[in-house]
Parts: C-alpha cells; sequence; structure tokens
C-alpha cells in the first residue's frame, strides 16, 4: 500500500502538469494576440493594441499566480 506522502507527491505531480498545461494554453493566446496586433498595426489599424495589451498584462498576472503557487506548494511540501 502507498503511504500518504507517495500519494501526496504524485497529487503534486498532476497539479504541475495541469498548471504546466494551462501555462502553454496562455503562452499560445499571447503568441496569438501579438501575431494579430502586429498584422492589424501594419495594415494601419491601432486600435487593437491598448485591449491586446491589458490582455497580457492579465495573462501575465495569472502566470505570476500560478508561479507563486507553486513556490508556496514545493517550501509546504
Amino acid at each position: 500500500m502507498k503511504t500518504s506522502e507517495e500519494l501526496r507527491h504524485r497529487q503534486k505531480s498532476s497539479v504541475f502538469g495541469a498548471l504546466l498545461l494551462f501555462n502553454l494554453v496562455l503562452v499560445l493566446i499571447q503568441l496569438w494576440l501579438f501575431v494579430s496586433v502586429l498584422e492589424n498595426m501594419l495594415a494601419g489599424h491601432l486600435q487593437m493594441a491598448i485591449p491586446a495589451a491589458i490582455a497580457s498584462v492579465v495573462i501575465l498576472g495569472i502566470n505570476v499566480w500560478m508561479l507563486r503557487g507553486i513556490d508556496h506548494m514545493e517550501k509546504s511540501g
């Protein structure tokens, strides 16, 4: 039978994998935002730059929050 420490380590690994996958999705969203804003700026349309910058700042905040959570998870266990 597995000990509770082994089960906790396995759960942390699963959570870390899920956060890594979510982070990959966020990076792809930021890349999509960058490319679409760059295409619009080259076409002379600057209206999308500010909302995309705000979305990027929100994504940065989510990434920092996840990093702090991972750091807290490492320290607690």
